[in-house]
């Protein structure tokens, strides 16, 4: 098994429950795989290096963003997996 570490940045107007959906998913995938999820930190919100423009609007319209909430999940798995993980990060909108 490979070391991984899964650096997400998500919209910083995204629910606390948007983003728990999100990191779960992921977790079952690499358990489900065989692998283990190491740690899971929040860094929380953080200023982007540049303004982001958004696939679709949030509910307030914004399309912009200037900040950022940012996600690690440390894990092992088979490079299999990776490319599960990458999949399901690339579906998501947030």
């Amino acid at each position: 098994m490979v070391y991984y570490e899964c650096l997400m940045t998500t919209r910083n107007t995204a629910s606390f429950a948007q983003l728990t959906k999100i990191v779960k998913q992921i977790s079952h995938k690499v358990v489900e795989e065989g692998g283990i999820v190491r740690s899971i930190q929040n860094h929380g919100i953080r200023p982007l290096p540049y303004r982001f423009k958004a696939k679709y609007p949030d509910k307030e319209g914004n399309r912009y963003y200037k900040k950022g909430r940012f996600v690690s999940v440390f894990y092992d798995a088979s490079p299999n997996v990776l490319k599960d993980v990458d999949g399901m990060l690339q579906l998501e909108e947030q």
